[in-house]
């Protein structure tokens, strides 16, 4: 698994603040899907598993920060 981290932009935000969501997947493609429905992304960096902390604050599938 992979951390993604990608400078996005939520779609309904009018006010167009670019954020950083970090999330984990096994792929880009996959980190992607989760989110392209709500944001419009762009690449920033990717993380291998073992340089990963438990205590990023990561995207999850649900929408909630962990």
């Amino acid at each position: 698994m992979t951390q993604f981290i990608f400078a996005a932009i939520r779609r309904t935000d009018l006010s167009n603040r670019i954020q950083k969501i970090r999330i984990n997947a096994d792929t880009e493609l996959q980190a992607r899907a989760i989110l392209a429905r709500e944001f419009v992304l762009v690449l920033a960096g990717k993380i291998p598993e073992k340089n990963t902390s438990k205590f990023d604050r990561t995207f999850t599938q649900g929408g909630i920060y962990a």
